[in-house]
């Protein structure tokens, strides 16, 4: 019997030094159960990988303008930057899981101008005000591109059919209340015609349409339909812009056929309001700095993507203005968008 409690005995030591050093190994086990924080929190940001969710399809500029940003800034965060698309609902999806993240600085949004458009009309719950925007990176004008093969070569020819065959032909977006939806909308109100719309994940899936025959017309940015314009693949009717395009000095603008209409678009960073304010410095200078890297400014002239690089401030500024522009827009066009 000695015997039998000595080796009881035994055991029961065995297990509790084995507990206590077990406590010892892992002391977030007792910490966590004190109220002392997690080693994640004590670490120093960044201690996993940043994604910047990207709300259109891969191919466009949106697109474009983050995989950019994403190359200059794997050299400045000691964490890898990895980018996620998530698309639907005109864009709204992924600004909405973005920037309704966790506040943990480890997840940053390319946001566009739908973060203003599609709230003022009713589509997204939130605006560039109910969140933390960091820095703006690219603007562009919207022009209308054909394929090769459509029967017209300006807007005034288009619009003429138009009147003349009682037509609509089909004009593709990134879905209802997006940007360059709602430019549609200003041609068909400025010149008194109506499109017959179609809708998709990202203006690239479009332009794609366009190429195969299967839709009439888009309005993209010019980084977006450029290289096939070059190429002879497509036509460029008008340009929706305040001044003609360097790059096409012989197409007129819509301003000039006679209609009181341009529209650009915009890309930028945001991150969750809330996030830490050593995170958020962190986030800044880090972005900042990859947006400022020679490597990223050329990129973006290869992609021909117009770099327009504005700190904070002057970010906030510009999305105050923007926000003006679309709720003017709101009362001319919120009819057409029901």
């Amino acid at each position: 019997m000695k015997g039998r409690k000595k080796v009881c005995l035994s055991f029961i030591l065995f297990i509790v030094m084995a507990l206590l050093i077990s406590c010892v190994k892992n002391p977030v086990v007792i910490e966590n159960e004190i109220g002392f924080e997690s080693p994640e929190q004590n670490q120093e940001f960044p201690s996993r990988a940043i994604q910047i969710v990207i709300p259109f399809a891969p191919g466009g500029g949106t697109d474009s303008v983050a995989r950019a940003l994403i190359v200059s800034a794997n050299n400045y965060f000691d964490q890898p930057v990895v980018a996620v698309n998530k698309l639907g609902e005109s864009g709204a999806r992924g600004l909405r899981e973005g920037l309704l993240a966790a506040p943990d600085g480890y997840t940053v949004t390319l946001i566009t101008t739908e973060t203003n458009s599609l709230s003022v009309f009713g589509l997204l719950d939130f605006n560039y005000t109910d969140i933390e925007p960091l820095l703006l990176l690219n603007t562009e004008p919207g022009v209308m591109v054909v394929s090769k093969n459509f029967p017209f070569n300006s807007i005034e020819e288009l619009v003429e059919s138009i009147y003349k065959e009682n037509k609509e032909y089909t004009i593709g977006s990134a879905g209802k209340g997006s940007n360059w939806d709602l430019a549609a909308k200003g041609v068909e109100r400025e010149a008194d015609i109506k499109f017959e719309s179609k809708f998709y994940n990202g203006t690239s899936l479009a332009v794609l349409d366009v190429l195969g025959g299967s839709l009439d017309i888009v309005i993209a940015g010019t980084s977006e339909v450029v290289q096939h314009l070059e190429k002879g693949e497509m036509k460029l009717l008008t340009v929706l812009a305040d001044e003609r395009l360097e790059a096409f000095p012989d197409v007129k603008t819509f301003k000039e056929s006679g209609y009181d209409f341009s529209i650009y678009t915009w890309r930028g960073l945001a991150i969750p309001q809330g996030v830490d304010p050593e995170v958020k410095r962190i986030l800044m200078e880090g972005f900042a700095n990859a947006a400022k890297d020679k490597n990223f400014i050329d990129m973006l002239s290869q992609l021909r993507l117009n770099y327009d690089f504005r700190e904070q401030d002057d970010f906030i500024e510009f999305l105050e203005q923007d926000l003006k522009f679309y709720n003017e827009m709101n009362n001319n066009l919120s009819d057409s968008l029901n």
